[in-house]
């Protein structure tokens, strides 16, 4: 095993996750030296954005060539891959699937590698360059499982991309993985509904996002600077029952798709508006108009 910068990296999938985490590691002073991919197109795009690096046909070409090598293939084709290489003792291998830890690699781990689980708690969602990826990835928070000298390197690498690393215990690893898509694909979810009322008012979907997207960021950096309890606005969270009532009865009317969701998030902002000072009484009449008739 090599030490320190002396570690050659290599990636064993070359899409969204692949790229942003090796053209950051790239962007660090990490030796990326190889990727493969079930697309050769994609695996010669990455090689070509990092000195050095070269696409290689199979994940054993990566694992011969390389020190460590995270796999970074859609999350259940991992195992078959950890399965499909003939590892060497003392080698690293790393996946950064967010609901797994280490027991994927289990293949790598029984040929006498060191394994581990690093998921970043990020979204690399239109990655353009090294630049970006680096900056998406700077003070984002990992998810590190690791054996032998993974233990104490892969939280050496989240340190040098600016990020900090946590152990989450392996059964709840998927709780952790749900808090990952509440906070970014489940909020698409929700802004995707935001947007498309503002065809409902006859407005574009270009009009929608330009309207909620600085809404929405303003919304976020609040809640980084004062928690959600501070930064949390809006009728539910002051307590104004009239105008939830409103808000169901026209969007049953426009975009009655939605009413189960609306109704939904009223009935979870009942804790926030307690925290903020809304008494019972409200609150109760609350939880009566999200719930409707009957």
């Amino acid at each position: 095993m090599a030490s320190g910068d002396n570690v050659r990296i290599g990636f064993v999938g070359a899409g969204t996750l692949g790229r942003g985490l090796a053209l950051a590691l790239d962007g660090v002073g990490c030796e990326v030296v190889a990727v493969s991919s079930r697309s050769r197109a994609s695996a010669e795009w990455l090689a070509e954005r990092i000195d050095g690096s070269a696409a290689m046909e199979t994940a054993q070409d990566v694992a011969d060539a390389c020190d460590l090598v995270f796999i970074t293939t859609p999350d259940g084709a991992i195992a078959d891959v950890a399965l499909s290489v003939n590892w060497r003792a003392g080698q690293g291998v790393v996946h950064c699937c967010g609901a797994a830890s280490i027991e994927l690699l289990d293949a790598a781990s029984g040929a006498g590698a060191a394994v581990g689980a690093m998921h970043p708690f990020q979204t690399f969602a239109g990655l353009g360059d090294s630049t970006e990826a680096a900056r998406r990835l700077s003070g984002v928070t990992f998810a590190v499982s690791a054996t032998g000298w993974l233990a104490d390197y892969l939280p050496s690498l989240a340190e040098r991309l600016d990020g900090r690393a946590i152990t989450i215990p392996d059964e709840l690893r998927p709780l952790y993985h749900a808090s990952a898509v509440l906070a970014c694909g489940y909020v698409g979810t929700l802004l995707d509904a935001a947007i498309g009322l503002w065809a409902r008012m006859g407005f574009t979907e270009e009009d929608g996002v330009r309207a909620v997207a600085p809404l929405s960021r303003a919304t976020i950096e609040a809640i980084a600077a004062a928690g959600p309890v501070n930064a949390v606005t809006g009728p539910a969270v002051r307590g104004d029952a009239d105008t939830i009532a409103a808000h169901l009865s026209l969007l049953s009317e426009h975009a009655p798709h939605l009413l189960a969701l609306y109704r939904e998030l009223t009935a979870a902002s009942v804790p926030l508006a307690r925290a903020k000072g809304v008494g019972e009484g409200e609150l109760a009449r609350l939880r009566r108009t999200a719930r409707g008739p009957g």
